[in-house]
């Protein structure tokens, strides 16, 4: 796994309690983990500071509208991406 899930997987157990067994790359984050909006906006702030990108308005919308259920690979592949040198969402 990469040092994203890594990480990723330490700031969902530290800061919002998760066991580390329930964090696993095709976990979703609001019917497994229970997590709803207000803790998703606190762990994508906490990911812009950790992994030093900021997030627009309009890629946050596109990651969580239409109800999609968002997964710990969604995640990490958006960060992958923020990180990469070229910054081109798929949304």
């Amino acid at each position: 796994m990469s040092s994203i899930f890594d990480k990723l997987k330490t700031i969902l157990h530290e800061n919002f309690s998760f066991h580390y067994e329930q964090i696993q790359y095709e976990t979703k984050l609001e019917l497994e983990l229970g997590m709803d909006s207000r803790e998703l906006f606190e762990l994508l702030e906490k990911l812009e500071q950790i992994f030093n990108f900021t997030l627009n308005f309009d890629e946050i919308d596109c990651l969580i509208k239409d109800d999609k259920i968002l997964t710990i690979a969604d995640i990490v592949s958006y960060i992958e991406l923020k990180q990469s040198p070229k910054e081109n969402p798929p949304f």
